[in-house]
C-alpha cells in the first residue's frame, strides 16, 4: 500500500503553478498502484490502468479543499462542497476573510464545472484578491466573477489588472465598493483597452478626476465593453468630459451608469456631443449629477437626433420643470427616436411640464416618464405662505443667517442647489417638491439664483411678500 499523502501546504502567495504540480504528482503516486515506470508483462499499461487514473482524478477540487482546510486550520464551507460540481458558486457575505479564500482558490485551480463565482462581501483585502488572480491565471473555465465589497485596495487593483492581461476567457469581472483610488485606475485603464470583458462595474469606488481622465481614453479604445458601471464615484470636471469623449467614440457600449458623480454641466454639454455620435448607447444613467437647466439644454440638443437611446435617466438634478419640458419636446422633435424610458424624477410638475409630458407620449406612443405627481385640480400650494406662517412659531429662526451662511463669496447670491442643501439642513417643513417650489418663488425671475441683498435690510415676512410679488408677475408675463 502507499502512505497517506501529507496535505499540501503553500509558503508563497504567488507559487499556485507549482502547487498544483506538487498536487498532481501526490495524487498520482498515490492511487495507481502498479508504479508509473513499472511496465506490464508487454512493456506497455494496460487500458484498464489509464482508465482507472482518469475516473480517479478529483476535477472539482474537493480534495484539495478539504486538504487545505485541515492545513489552515479552519472549517470548511459545507455550501461550496455541496456546490463544487454545479456551474454557480453563489458565497457573498459567508465571512471567509484571506485564509477562506486560499483554500477556495487552490481547490479551482483546476475545476472544469464552475463557471460563475461570487464572493462579494467577504473580507478577502488585498490578500485574498492575490490568491483569486493567481487562481485565474490558471483556470480556464470561470466567466464570471464578482468580488465587490471587499476592500481590495490598491494591491488588490494591481493583482486583477495583471491578471486581466493574461485571462481571457473572462466575460463579466464586478468590482465595485473596493476603495479603488485615481492612483488603482491605472492598473485597469491598459487593460481596459484589449480586454474581453463585456461587462465591467468599478461602481462604488473613490475614482475623481484623474480616474476619469484614464478612464475615458480606455473607454473610446475599448471594443468589447457592453455593460460599464461607473456610478456612486467622484468623476468629475475634466474627469467626466473625458468619460463623456470616451463614450462618443466607444462602438460597443449599450449601457452605462454614470450616476451619483459630479459631472455637473461641463459633463452635460460633454455627453451631448456624444450623443450626436453614438447610435449604441441603449441605457444611460446620470442622476444625481449636479446638472442644471443650463446644462439639460445641451442634453436636449444632443438627444434630438439620437436613435438608439431607450432609457435616459436625469433624476434628482437640478434641471427645473423648464428644462424638463425642454428635453421633452426634443424626443419628441425625434422622428427617429426610440426612447422607452425617461426618469424625471424630484422634477416638479407644473402646467407646462404636465402639458409636455403629455404631448411627447402622444407622439411617442411607447415612451413611458418617471415623475412627480400632477396635482392637477387640486388647490395649488403656496410654500412662501406656509414659510410664513412657520416662521410665525420660531420666533428665533432668520433667513438671513441661513443666506449668509452658505453664500462662501459673498456675492449676497445663493445658487438654487446651494440653497436646496441649506434649507434642508436648516430643516423647513417641506417635501422635496414644495422646497423646490418655494425656491422658485424666491428666485421670481428664474434665474436659478436667489438674491438676497433687501433682506438684510427688510423683516424677512415683509421680503417673503416681495418675492411672491415679484414671482406672480413673472407668470403673467
Amino acid at each position: 500500500m502507499v502512505e497517506a499523502a501529507e496535505p499540501i501546504v503553500i509558503d508563497s502567495l504567488t507559487d499556485i503553478r507549482s502547487t498544483e504540480e506538487k498536487r498532481a504528482s501526490v495524487i498520482s503516486d498515490a492511487r495507481v498502484d502498479v508504479p508509473a515506470e513499472s511496465p506490464t508483462s508487454d512493456g506497455y499499461e494496460t487500458d484498464l490502468e489509464i482508465e482507472e487514473e482518469k475516473t480517479n482524478y478529483d476535477t472539482t477540487g474537493r480534495e484539495v479543499y478539504v486538504n487545505q482546510c485541515k492545513s489552515l486550520n479552519i472549517i470548511p464551507v459545507s455550501y461550496f462542497l455541496r456546490n463544487m460540481q454545479t456551474s454557480e458558486i453563489q458565497m457573498s457575505h459567508h465571512g471567509l476573510g484571506p485564509k477562506g479564500t486560499k483554500a477556495i482558490a487552490l481547490a479551482l485551480v483546476n475545476n472544469t464545472t464552475v463557471l460563475k463565482l461570487n464572493l462579494a462581501d467577504n473580507a478577502l483585502e488585498a490578500e485574498g484578491g492575490l490568491y483569486i488572480a493567481n487562481m485565474l491565471r490558471e483556470n480556464c473555465y470561470i466567466t464570471v466573477l464578482d468580488l465587490s465589497e471587499n476592500k481590495l485596495g490598491t494591491s488588490g487593483a494591481k493583482t486583477l489588472g495583471d491578471m486581466l492581461h493574461i485571462n481571457v476567457n473572462l466575460k463579466e469581472v464586478y468590482l465595485a465598493g473596493n476603495n479603488f483610488t485615481d492612483k488603482d485606475i491605472e492598473h485597469f485603464s491598459e487593460v481596459m483597452k484589449d480586454f474581453r470583458l463585456t461587462h465591467f462595474d468599478l461602481s462604488r469606488n473613490c475614482i475623481g478626476e484623474k480616474g476619469g481622465l484614464l478612464l475615458g481614453p480606455a473607454i473610446a479604445a475599448n471594443e468589447s465593453l457592453e455593460y460599464l458601471n461607473l456610478s456612486w464615484n467622484n468623476i468629475r470636471r475634466k474627469g467626466a468630459i473625458a468619460v463623456a469623449n470616451g463614450l462618443k467614440n466607444n462602438v460597443m457600449l449599450k449601457h452605462m451608469n454614470l450616476s451619483w458623480n459630479g459631472f455637473g454641466d461641463e459633463g452635460a454639454v460633454a455627453i451631448g456631443e456624444a450623443f450626436k455620435n453614438n447610435t449604441i448607447l441603449t441605457w444611460l444613467d446620470i442622476s444625481h449629477n449636479r446638472i442644471t437647466a443650463e446644462g439639460i439644454k445641451f442634453l436636449a440638443k444632443g438627444v434630438e437626433g439620437n436613435e438608439g437611446l431607450k432609457y435616459f435617466g436625469v433624476a434628482h438634478n437640478p434641471i427645473t420643470s423648464s428644462g424638463a419640458c425642454q428635453l421633452l419636446e426634443s424626443f419628441g422633435k425625434n422622428s427617429s427616436a426610440v426612447i422607452e424610458t425617461v426618469d424625471i424624477t424630484n422634477v416638479r410638475v407644473n402646467e407646462d411640464l404636465w402639458a409636455a409630458i403629455k404631448e411627447a407620449k402622444q407622439i411617442l406612443t411607447s415612451l413611458k416618464v418617471i415623475h412627480q405627481p400632477y396635482m392637477e385640480g387640486r388647490k395649488k400650494p403656496n410654500p412662501i405662505a406656509s414659510l410664513k406662517d412657520w416662521l410665525g412659531h420660531n420666533k428665533h429662526f432668520e433667513l438671513v443667517e441661513v443666506f449668509k451662511r452658505f453664500d462662501e463669496e459673498e456675492s449676497m447670491e445663493v445658487s438654487k442647489e446651494v440653497l436646496m442643501e441649506a434649507f434642508q439642513q436648516a430643516h423647513l417643513p417641506f417635501d422635496k417638491n414644495n422646497m423646490d417650489m418655494l425656491i422658485d418663488q424666491l428666485d421670481g425671475e428664474g434665474k436659478e439664483v436667489v438674491n438676497y441683498t433687501s433682506l438684510i435690510d427688510t423683516d424677512q415676512v415683509k421680503w417673503l411678500d416681495e418675492c411672491l410679488v415679484r414671482y406672480n408677475a413673472s407668470k403673467k408675463d
